[in-house]
Formats: structure tokens, C-alpha cells, sequence
């Protein structure tokens, strides 16, 4: 009888136990990181009889997990991915939302900057055409401090998440830390503590949003890593990550791996500066990808387009004449590149750099180092050396800069520079005086009035380093006694005169002496010339002048290059300022216009394709949860069959304790 009612009561006691695991399953179906539970049944051990073995009842071996372990490590490997692109495409739409169209903003600026000046060209003398012109400047350096100050609050924006990011992931490995001790003492019992079980692998679900890791499971618990192999996790133990000012950039953060978690200062040594490839995945991941790939390539392309256009209007400034008559000078400042001494560096020493030609700066970043005597130049967006310099001269020029150090740096010092990373804080008008614009054009060519032929010259253009003398150089056509053609004589001797014929890039250059007094001209195609050191008698120098001959002159036909005395009515170099709008100068290939538009679309494509990688993303995401799900998951269905099954069961159970029970009374009611 006791055995009959033993197996009856152990069935009843499976029930009651499966009737608790599919109830647990119900109230846990919506449970963020519940993984379904089922109960494993085996039969108890049996007893010898001369009948055979005869069955003990049911014994419940243990409440497991429905856990895949490569569900689970594919969903979060997913999931980083996606908080990865998920956190830059956020930050890239803000970005492209703030630059605006190609053709607004910055653009429309740069636009009526140049129309000004070509009115400018049209009337030289009106102050107030003057005045317009450098509202139009000051508009346009508004809006690019304006857009500097959208840069910084970008950043600042970054900094923030990624400070937030760091706390985060600290609290998570310290609780993933904290659970791998506590199951590891709840399983010395035998049994698996699926609660605890299911915390840890929610806050690894968590964590992977926030930071790409890798999972190791061993004897005594999760074990996390970084993409570079750096712990976060080891037992019972966590790291801690930190945050500190970019030795490249202050004003961006970097990660910092920090070392044990509740170690003393000395015992966790220097925090080490993580690499974008230790990051990769997450929010963090997706926030250090966004600052190198985006943001920085962004501002850097911007400030190369605000530098080269300084530079390029006040080279044209400098080549002309102010209403005052005087030599025009710079109208707009832009600070030279940003470099900063690595916090690393032994010594002291600090490096002043300039741009060798500003009209096309970099706009990749670069580092300079120092060691055994010798100053590398490496292009860190390329990671490829540009060259090496001894430094023996100051300043030395490598790279396209002009570099002068304020002393002899130590062996292994390191300095970032960045060609343009101030140039749009920094991007001012230089001058408020309307007269300050360089509209004339200093030198005048002229054809004599007495002219009988068809030759015509163009009025005269300088270039850097022109002089002009006092005493006009008049050249005088001799047309050859037999064809076509002729020469034009006239030129000091020691002269060298630069000839362009149209289609060719390459000028013939011609030294006048008395073996070779003139220049050959042919009328048939014209000519550019450009007169390098014409000393006259009275000691007076014509340098680095041109005009354009064309046409057919006579014999005795004569042209004079003179100083312009007629400047307040001349506004050749304001056109010419004006002309910059489709001047290729930038890259070689692009107007400033172009390249601005280049900009804007450049960003507005990356914000596009971080969108399309976050949306094939994210369906990856939801394909594989549903796989997880349907292993893992809780199905409402199949748990209220298991609640019939084990109510049955139970039912049945009670049965047969139910039939021991009447079969006990009738053996006592034979004795009574």
C-alpha cells in the first residue's frame, strides 16, 4: 500500500511542479531576458522484487532553461550593430539637417559676397557699393562661425552620450561581475539558478547595445572582452572603462580602458587610450565611428573650403589698388592649423605651424614625431608617412608646412595638426574701411592712338611680386620684311619675357640681351606675355606683368605698360575678385561653389547610407529574435496545454492515492 501512495504522491508533487513552471512561464511571457522554463522528469529507481523491478514513481530531475546559447550570441552581435549605425545615422541626420541645402545657408553667402564685388567692378568709386560688399563679407563669416558653433555643440552632444555610454556599460559589467559570483555559489547545490541565469544574459544583452563584446563562458562564469581582446569581465571581476580629452583634439573624448574595478589608483596604473578598432559596435561604437568618419572629415572639409576662400581673395586683394591708391591687403583672417602637443611628451617644446599654400589646404589630419634627430610627417586619416625632415633649419617646410619649433623636442615627442580645424572660429573680415577693397588693377596697358594696324592688347593683369615702374615701357612692332609676323622690341636688356600662345600651357620664355632684342609675335594666333624684370634707366622695374596681344599690328605700331594712375575709376581687380567664383583654385578641379555643394551632399549621402545600413540592420535584428524567441520565448498556447497536461496529471495522481487509500480501508475492515 505505502508504495502505491509513494508513487501516487511523487506524481502529484511532478504535477503541482510542472502546474509552477508553466504558471511561471505565463507570468513571465512579457519579462524583458525571460528565457522559458520546463520541468525534467525522471522515473525514481525501482525495488527488486521476485516479481521484477517495480517502478518508485517520478522524480524531478530539474527546472532547465530553453537557452541556445548561438541564438543568444548572434542576437546581441546583431543588436550592437544596429545601436552601432542606429547611433550615427542619428547623429549624421542632425548634422545634415544643420548644413541645409547645397545651395542656401554658407553657399548663398559665398554667392552674394561675389555679386557685390562685381558691382563693386561695375562702379569703383561708390562707397556704398563698397559698403554692401563688405556686409555681404561679414554675412558670410556670421554664418560660418555660426556653423563652427554647430560643430562644438555637435561634439559637446557626443562627449555627452559617450560619458553616459561609459557609466553604463561600468554598471552593467560590475552586475555581470556580481551575478557570475552568485550563481557560481547558488549551483555548488547541483542546480542550475535560472533566475540569476537569466539577469546575466539580459545584462549582456544590454551591455552589447552599448559597446561591441565578445563572451566566453568557463567553469566560473561569463567572461567579457572588447573587440581588441582588452577584459571587461574576468569571474568575479570587472574593469572599468573611463573617458579623457583626445590627445589630438581636447575638445573631443576619448575611451580609456581604467583597469580593476575598486583598485586603488596605483594598482590600475595609466588608463590606456582605446582605438576605435576596441570599439566597435554599440552606441559607443556607433559614436566614435560618427566622430572619425563623419563629424571631423566634415569640419575639416569645410574649413578647407573657408580657408582656401580667405586665401584666395586676399591674394587677389593684395595684387590691386584700394580707393586710397595704396597696395591692397588682407580682407578676411583665418587662424593657421591647430597643433597640439601629445600629454604624453617629455618635453616642453611647442610647434608653430603655417599652411605653404593655403589656397589648397589638407584636409586630412596629420602627426609630426621626433626621434634621433629626425621630424616624421605621417598622415594619420592615411596612416602613410609624407616625409622626414632634419630640422636643421627654422622653420623647415615638409608636407605642405611651414613648421618652426621653439626648441629641440625629446626622443619620441608627438605633435597632431590639424590644417583646419580652427579655420572656422577663427574666420573673420580683417577691415570695415569700404575703401579697403582692392577694385583697381595697378598697372595699364595701352595701345598708341597713332596705331595703323589691327593689333589690340587686353589692359594688364599682375601676379605675387609685381612691381611697377614709375617710367611707362613702351614696346614698338617691326612686322617682318617677308610673311607673316614680326617682333616686339623695347624690353630692357637682362628682361625675360614668359610667351602663351592659346591651347598651350607652357610658355616659351625669351631673355632680351643684344643678340635677341625682341620677341617673335605671330598675329595669326596671338599671344599672353608676362615680363619678368624689366629695369629701365631710371632704375625703375616692371615685374610680373601681363597682357594679351591680339591681332595684326603695323610697323611703328607701339604699347605702353604703365602704373595705373586712374585707379578710383579702374575696378579690373574687383572683377577679377568677382571672377573667384569659378575659380578652380580649391582642389585644381573645383570651384569654392562646387566644392561647398560637394559638402553638403557628401554629408547628406552618408546620412543616407547609415540609414539604409540601419534599417537592413535592424530586419537582421528582428529575423533573428524571432528564431530566439521561438526557442527561447514563452508560446501562450503551449503553456496552457502543459497547464491541462499537468492538471490531468494531477487529477490522475489523486486517483491512485485516492485508490491506495480505499484498498487500505478494506484490508482494515477485514480485521474489524
Amino acid at each position: 500500500m505505502s508504495n502505491i501512495m509513494s508513487i501516487g504522491l511523487s506524481g502529484l508533487q511532478a504535477a503541482q511542479i510542472g502546474i509552477a513552471t508553466a504558471g511561471e512561464n505565463i507570468s513571465n511571457s512579457s519579462t524583458a531576458g525571460y528565457t522559458v522554463e520546463s520541468a525534467v522528469f525522471n522515473e525514481s529507481s525501482g525495488q527488486s522484487t521476485s516479481n521484477g523491478y517495480l517502478g518508485g514513481g517520478v522524480t524531478t530531475a530539474t527546472v532547465q532553461r530553453a537557452y541556445s546559447q548561438y541564438l543568444t550570441t548572434a542576437v546581441n552581435n546583431a543588436q550592437s550593430a544596429n545601436s552601432s549605425y542606429t547611433a550615427s545615422y542619428t547623429l549624421a541626420t542632425q548634422l545634415s539637417n544643420l548644413v541645409g541645402s547645397p545651395t542656401s545657408g554658407i553657399a548663398s553667402s559665398i554667392t552674394s559676397f561675389f555679386s557685390g564685388l562685381q558691382t563693386v567692378s561695375n562702379s569703383p568709386s561708390d562707397t556704398s557699393a563698397r559698403q554692401s560688399a563688405l556686409s555681404n563679407a561679414q554675412t558670410l563669416a556670421d554664418q560660418i562661425n555660426s556653423a563652427a558653433e554647430q560643430y562644438s555643440a555637435m561634439r559637446q552632444s557626443v562627449n555627452t552620450q559617450l560619458t553616459s555610454a561609459v557609466s553604463q556599460i561600468n554598471s552593467y559589467t560590475q552586475q555581470i561581475a556580481k551575478l557570475n559570483t552568485q550563481i557560481q555559489t547558488a549551483s555548488a547545490s547541483g542546480q542550475q539558478p535560472n533566475q540569476l541565469l537569466d539577469e546575466r544574459d539580459q545584462a549582456v544583452a544590454n551591455l552589447s547595445q552599448l559597446v561591441g563584446t565578445q563572451v566566453v563562458q568557463g567553469s566560473s562564469g561569463y567572461s567579457v572582452f572588447l573587440s581588441n581582446g582588452q577584459p571587461l569581465v574576468v569571474s568575479g571581476q570587472s574593469y572599468n572603462l573611463g573617458t579623457a580629452p583626445s590627445d589630438t583634439n581636447p575638445s573631443e573624448l576619448t575611451v580609456t580602458w581604467q583597469g580593476l574595478n575598486g583598485a586603488s589608483a596605483a594598482q590600475q596604473g595609466t588608463a590606456q587610450t582605446l582605438t576605435s578598432a576596441a570599439l566597435q559596435g554599440g552606441t559607443v561604437g556607433g559614436l566614435v565611428s560618427f566622430v572619425s568618419n563623419t563629424l571631423d572629415p566634415a569640419e575639416s572639409q569645410l574649413g578647407a573650403i573657408a580657408t582656401s576662400f580667405a586665401a584666395q581673395v586676399n591674394q587677389q586683394n593684395e595684387l590691386g589698388l584700394n580707393l586710397s591708391g595704396g597696395q591692397g591687403g588682407a580682407l578676411f583672417t583665418v587662424g593657421n592649423p591647430v597643433v597640439t602637443a601629445s600629454s604624453k611628451n617629455t618635453d616642453t617644446t611647442s610647434m608653430s605651424v603655417t599652411l605653404t599654400n593655403p589656397t589648397q589646404p589638407p584636409t586630412d589630419n596629420f602627426q609630426l614625431s621626433y626621434a634621433s634627430g629626425t621630424y616624421t610627417l605621417t598622415d594619420t586619416t592615411t596612416n602613410s608617412v609624407v616625409g622626414t625632415d632634419p630640422g636643421t633649419t627654422s622653420p623647415f617646410t615638409l608636407g605642405g608646412f611651414s613648421i618652426t619649433p621653439s626648441g629641440t623636442p625629446a626622443d619620441g615627442d608627438v605633435f597632431a595638426i590639424q590644417p583646419t580645424a580652427g579655420a572656422l572660429s577663427s574666420f573673420a573680415v580683417a577691415t570695415t574701411d569700404p575703401s579697403a577693397i582692392a577694385a583697381a588693377t595697378p598697372v595699364l596697358v595701352s595701345a598708341a592712338t597713332t596705331n595703323a594696324g589691327t593689333g589690340v592688347v587686353s589692359q594688364g593683369t599682375v601676379s605675387s611680386g609685381y612691381s611697377t615702374s614709375s617710367t611707362p615701357l613702351t614696346l614698338t612692332y617691326t612686322a617682318a620684311s617677308s610673311g607673316s609676323g614680326g617682333t616686339l622690341t623695347g624690353f630692357p636688356d637682362g628682361t625675360q619675357v614668359q610667351i602663351t600662345t592659346p591651347g598651350s600651357s607652357t610658355p616659351t620664355t625669351v631673355t632680351i640681351d643684344a643678340s635677341n632684342p625682341g620677341v617673335n609675335y605671330d598675329p595669326s594666333t596671338g599671344a599672353t606675355l608676362t615680363v619678368i624684370g624689366a629695369t629701365d634707366s631710371s632704375g625703375g622695374t616692371t615685374n610680373n606683368v601681363s597682357f594679351t596681344l591680339n591681332g595684326t599690328p603695323s610697323t611703328g605700331d607701339s604699347f605702353t605698360i604703365a602704373a595705373n594712375t586712374s585707379g578710383t575709376q579702374d575696378g579690373r581687380n574687383a572683377l577679377a575678385l568677382a571672377n573667384l567664383t569659378s575659380s578652380t583654385s580649391y582642389t585644381g578641379t573645383q570651384t569654392l561653389t562646387s566644392a561647398y555643394s560637394n559638402y553638403v551632399n557628401t554629408i547628406g549621402n552618408n546620412a543616407s547610407q547609415l540609414n539604409a545600413q540601419a534599417t537592413s540592420q535592424q530586419s537582421l535584428v528582428t529575423q533573428l529574435t524571432a528564431q530566439q524567441q521561438s526557442v527561447q520565448g514563452v508560446n501562450l498556447d503551449e503553456e496552457a496545454a502543459s497547464l491541462l497536461q499537468y492538471q490531468q496529471l494531477y487529477q490522475a495522481n489523486s486517483k491512485v492515492i485516492q485508490t491506495a487509500a480505499s484498498l487500505f480501508q478494506t484490508l482494515i475492515g477485514i480485521f474489524q
